[in-house]
This record gives C-alpha cells, structure tokens and sequence, in this order.
C-alpha cells in the first residue's frame, strides 16, 4: 500500500494543490491526512473541499478543535489567534460538518496517525526522548502498528526504536529496517517552520507492503507562495502565516510587527 501523507495544510491551496499533483504522479493508492486543514490561511473550505474530495483517511488537528470550541485556545499563539476568529466566520456548514465527524486518531492496517501525540493533540513531538516514548505507547495500545504518523510539529521527522533519529531525505526514499517501528512527521503542507528563502510545501510517501517492512520518502516542492500571500493580503491575515522562519531574530521581528500594526 502506498500512502499519500498530507499534515498542517492550515487553508494554504496553492500548496495543498502542489502536494497533491506531486503524490499522483508518484502514485498513490490512499491518502492520509494527520489534521489543521484550516486556520492561518485564507482558503478553509477550499482546503476542506480539496481534502474531502480524496476521500481519506484524515483525523482531527487541535486547529479543527479549537475552530469547533472543542478545546480551549489557550496554547494559541498570537498568530493563531488573530487567524482563528476570521477561520470561525470563514467556515461553511459542509467544512464545520465534515471537520466535526472527524476522529482524532485513526488505525489502518500496520499503521496509527495522530495529530500531536497518541494522547494529546497539541504535543509536540520533536525530541528523541518524546519519540521513543511514543513507540513505547504504540507498542503497548497498538501492537501490530508498525508505523506512528503524526503532524502537529511543522517539521519533517522520521525516528526509529533502534536507529534513532534519522537525517531525513528529500531527494530519495528511507528503507525501514525490518522489526523496527517508526514516527513519521511529513511536516507541514501549507506553513512552512524552515529556514528557507521561499517557501514549500512538505509531504510524505509512505510504503507499507504486506511482504516488507517499506520506505517512506520526503518531500519539499515548490508552490505559487505569491497567490496565498495575495489571499492572505485579501483576509487582512498575517502575511507571513505561510512561512514562519524559525530563530531568534525572526521572532524579533515579529513581535515588533505585531506591536506596530494597527489594532
């Protein structure tokens, strides 16, 4: 089985289309997708729309949660504040009733995806310790689950129980190691957290045959930031909500945006 791996689209569809064109051509027998259709961008229900039209499988992100007052906002950032107001007045009944049905974890033959974590959509799972406790909880709720897909971070990630944090590629699939369990993070769809002059969106392919312990190969493709940023423009959203640099400095930058804008 071959599965197109989509996460963190955030309304962004110029890249969620991207993603989509690059997986077809690779070739794919079903999609995942690992939740936050919507919020930061400027095209929910043209994100929604797209999304539902594969037909995947697709779980709930605490973007989806938040925008459904079904977990409080707290954890937001400023950003994702600002955005989350415009996101609720933005929904149309089909996108608030296909984001409403969805689960937030989901179990396929050989694989479970979550959003943040097994237990928590709004975890970030970045570090080596955070990841092998992961595998730890799959294996003991999940034990023919090989695989654990997970979102939520923005970052691609690939961890395994024994090789550890592993160098992600983007230019050629990564064989897993037979008996091994594995997280994968595709990162982000539609909001880029990378260092990087423009942005892309990032995807994954994963392969799980029945005869094999499978690959998963990374990908980073360009996409038409300047029409998002337009539509962004449109909303009066935050021009850089589909490419947050990470660093000190950026985040400098920022705050100081963030103090000069009116209102």
């Amino acid at each position: 089985m071959r599965y197109g791996v989509l996460s963190d689209v955030h309304g962004n569809l110029p890249a969620l289309r991207a993603a989509v064109a690059r997986l077809r051509f690779e070739g794919v027998d079903r999609w995942l997708c690992a939740g936050d259709i919507v919020d930061y961008g400027p095209q929910p229900n043209e994100c929604v729309a797209e999304i539902a039209a594969l037909d995947p499988v697709c779980i709930a992100g605490n973007h989806e949660l938040v925008a459904l007052d079904e977990l409080p906002s707290d954890r937001f950032s400023w950003r994702a504040r600002q955005a989350l107001e415009w996101t609720r007045t933005a929904l149309s009944e089909d996108s608030r009733r296909y984001l409403t049905a969805l689960p937030r974890i989901a179990s396929l033959p050989g694989l479970v995806m979550a959003h943040g974590s097994l237990a928590d959509p709004e975890e970030y799972i970045r570090t080596e310790a955070h990841a092998q406790a992961q595998l730890e909880q799959l294996g003991r709720e999940h034990a023919d689950a090989r695989v654990l897909v997970l979102g939520h971070t923005h970052r691609s990630l690939l961890y395994g129980s024994t090789s550890g944090l592993l160098d992600v590629s983007y230019t050629e699939a990564m064989p897993f190691a037979a008996g091994e369990r594995y997280v994968v993070n595709p990162g982000s769809v539609g909001q880029s957290r990378d260092r990087e002059r423009q942005p892309r969106a990032r995807f994954a392919l994963l392969e799980l045959p029945d005869d094999g312990p499978g690959s998963v190969r990374f990908f980073a493709e360009h996409y038409d930031h300047g029409a998002v940023t337009e539509a962004l423009r449109a909303a009066r959203l935050p021009k850089d909500s589909v490419h947050v640099r990470p660093g000190k400095v950026a985040s400098i930058r920022r705050r100081i945006r963030r103090l000069l804008t009116p209102g």
